[in-house]
């Protein structure tokens, strides 16, 4: 998980697509072949160790709905099939409204070993996961790639599935000033962003007001089972990245018995209230943050010099950029919302340390091109409307106090805990306090009592999805283990060959791990 980019500023209470650092990861990483003694089953399924019904308190699901038909799969970009399944716009109103969910799949390579569908949700939300499949498949394991289609889709609200839109002001736009402060300092600076955030909203409202209330996790978890059964799959085989752990978790609860293996890596805690989750998250980008400034100082490839006290090295450049925003070129300037944005987008791997380093080197000489490049990149990566949807499906995920009186305290609170990236993120949380339509989830925890055992993955040091939600989710759950990889980026499948392998054993048999199970490569 990790801060969203928000229209024109930077905010959270949204996931960041796990991908956002898969391009790197990609290139370094050889998917490892089963080999001798290798864990694999032929035709068969894992299957649930408990039958038991699960209590929740997500909105029960409709109790009549669409008949489902299966996937008609036609041939599309990059080798894969291409599909779509019909759901309701409002699963309360069965027979009202429809949309398309868009799905993309990978045949398995092996037909007569295969053991049915996995579906991949690479992280959000907002993200294109139809986008991200050739990358995904990139760092499968071959096993997986021979005895499942892998499949994956645009979540409603994204990009080919009746997406979000806010109009002319639709995210994603290179601005020619600099982006506003989101660490709004004044009274006249939180009044500007109150009012922007306010005009967004109802833009957003405005342009896509039929689809806004109906974009939320709940409603994708409610999609998911329909695409589970247009598969033909009894059960659900699933792997969620990132703001795919918690679509899975909420499938978990709503459908327990539905589940057939889950593998969870990058693990969103469901019962975290927003306000605390994200000062969880600020903490974890500043831990980060620190592993920075000690390799920043001890490598020769890193061009910016901070100085004995790198923190506030950093609090002093947005504070000059606060003052006087610096030429990026092609007539462009580079505020604060520059700054923060390409040190939050620089944390996800080490791989994008040393261009931060320049970055920065180049800001203090006055020189705004390296932090706007790096913004550009992370605020347009993840397909067209990929902004403006991650902001609706946030506001419904996450809900957040509605009085903007009560921002400052909390941005003063979460800055005790991290100086730097509190008061932006906890800001951030304004976005919602204006949106036009109600959250459909409430936090609370999660059990999946009657689901087998979920495998749980997570990075030690993650900074966009703290190691300890992962240890939270592990206690809520009734079945699950949960494995450590020892490294700081976002999401361990991506650098792990040791994660990788259990993953591969788990979903191929049902090969569960030791509880507690640390992956050191």
């Amino acid at each position: 998980m990790a801060p969203a980019r928000w229209r024109g500023r930077l905010a959270t209470a949204a996931v960041l697509l796990a991908a956002a650092g898969l391009a790197a990861a990609s290139s370094l990483l050889a998917a490892p072949s089963p080999g001798a003694g290798s864990p694999r089953a032929t035709g068969q399924r894992a299957g649930p160790t408990t039958t038991t019904t699960s209590t929740t308190s997500l909105p029960p699901a409709p109790t009549t709905t669409l008949p489902v038909a299966p996937v008609s799969w036609t041939a599309c970009r990059d080798g894969l099939q291409c599909g779509s399944v019909t759901a309701p716009l409002d699963y309360a109103d069965p027979a009202g409204p429809t949309i398309e969910i868009a799905l993309a799949r990978h045949p398995a390579g092996d037909p007569a070993a295969r053991l049915g569908s996995i579906v991949v949700n690479p992280g959000g939300p907002g993200g294109s996961g139809i986008d991200d499949l050739p990358a995904e498949l990139s760092v499968m394991t071959s096993g997986l790639l021979r005895d499942f289609d892998v499949v994956s889709f645009d979540p409603r609200g994204v990009d080919r599935s009746a997406p979000v839109t806010c109009g002319e002001t639709g995210g994603g736009q290179a601005a020619p000033g600099p982006l506003p402060d989101p660490v709004p300092s004044t009274a006249t600076a939180r009044q500007q962003v109150f009012a922007e955030d306010g005009a967004y909203a109802q833009a957003c409202e405005k342009a896509s007001g039929t689809v806004l209330p109906h974009v939320g996790t709940v409603d994708a978890a409610r999609d998911l089972d329909r695409i589970r059964a247009a598969l033909g799959d009894a059960r659900l085989t699933y792997i969620g990245h990132s703001y795919g752990t918690l679509l899975g978790l909420v499938y978990a609860e709503m459908f327990p018995t539905h589940v057939r293996a889950m593998v969870l890596d990058g693990v969103i805690d469901p019962a975290l209230d927003t306000p605390a989750m994200v000062t969880d998250q600020a903490v974890g980008f500043e831990g980060v943050l620190g592993s920075f400034f000690t390799w920043c100082r001890s490598s020769g490839s890193c061009a910016w010099q901070e100085g004995s006290d790198p923190e506030q090295t950093l609090l002093s450049l947005a504070s000059s950029l606060r003052a006087s925003p610096i030429p990026a070129g092609s007539g462009r300037t580079a505020g604060p919302g520059e700054l923060y944005t390409a040190v939050l987008s620089a944390l996800y791997n080490t791989s994008a340390w040393s261009r931060l380093g320049s970055a920065l080197s180049r800001a203090r000489s006055g020189d705004g091109a390296g932090l706007m490049a790096m913004t550009d990149s992370y605020n347009t990566q993840n397909g067209p409307n990929a902004v403006d949807a991650s902001n609706a499906i946030s506001c419904l995920d996450h809900p957040v106090p509605r009085d903007p009186a009560a921002y400052p305290q909390l941005a003063a609170t979460a800055a005790d805990r991290a100086p730097f990236f509190g008061p932006m993120l906890v800001w951030g949380l304004l976005q919602c306090a204006v949106w036009p339509v109600p959250p459909s989830r409430t936090p609370s925890p999660v059990d999946a009592a009657g689901a087998p055992p979920i495998l749980l993955v997570s990075s030690s040091g993650d900074p966009a999805t703290p190691h300890a939600w992962a240890q939270s989710v592990r206690s809520e759950l009734a079945q699950a283990a949960l494995v450590t990889w020892e490294g700081n980026n976002h999401v361990a499948y991506y650098y792990s060959p040791c994660v990788r392998s259990i993953d591969q054993a788990y979903l191929l048999d049902g090969t569960l791990p030791a509880d507690g199970t640390v992956c050191a490569d």
